[in-house]
């Protein structure tokens, strides 16, 4: 799997005339190498690993990290996940690594785990650093990089770099978008792996609806669900747009009052949305809390037949925008309406919205749309908001063959009546 997207970012870099591209967000340095640590759950505002692939083939890709995760390496390699790098930095976190070099007269290792150790050791590039940005300076520099372009997808680290040594850098998620559009067949097999997720979790979900239920019991239960699953729910709720909806969603941004309870009438929306082995799901549907009327079914098929437009044209050589335009133009126009129909194609990844377009790609530009290819991943919004009987959302995420797109989720589509 490395090997494809090393091969896909060093043509990427000699595009943009780059001698390398240093990673070091948690989310890219899994990408490029499968290195995560515990520690990247806290979030900081500063990397504490890191990656420099060059573009050369004949120089190592490097692997920064705390001296004291040296052992993360091989337990990586013991449970069958072993990570891609040719070189190690190592550098200080905090007094973690002091507290590591401290000698342990009553440490015994097993012979096998001495000998991965020592040969990890063996992979170091010099001393080890006080600081990241110390361990990129020293590395940088000894590779003669200080002229040339270097491209970083944290510009805190680049201006670092810029100010120690007067390193040439730019940004790098243009180009990394472009390659991680581009899914290799390891991660299509973990989205696949996903959409049976996707599927177990909305039965979950909509198992609990009915009236007199409340919204914060049906997310923590979701929640716990998906924790059992081995997903890792959207933080503060895993229903990023769920909530229910009587003329106005309520509270804003869809929001349902947790001290409300769920009444006869009401339409509940349940984009539900968590990260399974770093791959982001993000499934909707709609549900409806009693019996609907038959003008709001007529309705939900009415957005579900422009889904299914939408999706017969996802197919390589199509432009993403274009389709849905089409679509807007002539079938949604049947909808009460219209123009409270929102459609939108969008890459997904170790983030929900990676499209291959330069920065900024979540402004109105992003509705120019981009070209779908093979091995592609996109989710499909389809979304109508229409306020004279209420909204009815779907959304599926799939995968794209030389010829068509696949949905990757199971569940029907049709109006969830409970």
């Amino acid at each position: 799997m490395f090997e494809d997207k090393i091969a896909r970012l060093r043509d990427e870099l000699a595009n943009y005339g780059a001698e390398g591209v240093v990673l070091t967000q948690s989310e890219n340095v899994y990408y490029a190498t499968g290195f995560e640590s515990v520690m990247d759950g806290w979030r900081l505002p500063e990397p504490i690993s890191g990656v420099y692939i060059p573009r050369d083939q004949s120089m190592p890709i490097t692997l920064l990290l705390p001296e004291a995760s040296l052992i993360s390496l091989l337990v990586a390699e013991r449970e069958g996940y072993p990570i891609n790098f040719q070189s190690l930095k190592t550098f200080d976190l905090l007094n973690f690594c002091v507290m590591a070099r401290a000698e342990d007269l009553y440490l015994k290792l097993e012979q096998t785990a001495g000998e991965r150790l020592s040969h990890f050791s063996s992979k170091i590039e010099g001393k080890c650093e006080p600081d990241i940005v110390a361990a990129l300076v020293t590395m940088l520099k000894e590779r003669g990089t200080l002229e040339k372009l270097i491209l970083f997808d944290d510009m805190r680290i680049a201006i670092k770099l810029d100010q120690a040594i007067g390193q040439r850098h730019g940004d790098a998620y243009d180009m990394l978008f472009k390659v991680r559009a581009i899914k290799t067949k390891k991660e299509i097999e973990i989205f696949r792996q996903s959409g049976l997720k996707a599927d177990r979790v909305m039965s979950h979900t909509v198992s609990l609806l009915g009236r007199g239920k409340t919204w914060s019991q049906i997310e923590k239960s979701v929640a716990k669900f998906m924790i059992d699953e081995d997903i890792n729910p959207l933080p503060t709720s895993p229903m990023l747009f769920g909530g229910t909806y009587d003329m106005a969603f309520k509270p804003d941004l869809f929001r349902t009052l947790f001290n409300k309870n769920f009444g006869q009438g009401q339409i509940v929306i349940l984009e539900t949305q968590g990260q399974y082995r770093k791959v982001w799901i993000d499934i909707n549907r709609t549900a409806h809390i009693g019996t609907a009327s038959e003008a709001y079914r007529e309705q939900h098929q009415m957005v579900k037949s422009c889904f299914d437009l939408v999706v017969e044209k996802m197919k390589p050589g199509n432009n993403t925008a274009d389709i849905c335009d089409a679509v807007q133009s002539t079938l949604a126009q049947n909808l009460d309406t219209p123009g409270k129909l929102l459609l939108i194609i969008h890459s997904i990844g170790a983030f929900p919205l990676e499209n291959p377009m330069n920065f900024p790609a979540t402004g109105l530009g992003a509705t120019n749309g981009f070209m779908i290819e093979p091995s592609m991943i996109l989710s499909f919004d389809c979304l109508y908001f229409g306020s004279k009987l209420g909204p009815s959302h779907m959304e599926n995420v799939f995968e794209i063959t030389e010829h068509s797109a696949k949905s990757l989720y199971r569940y029907p589509l049709d109006l969830i009546e409970v």
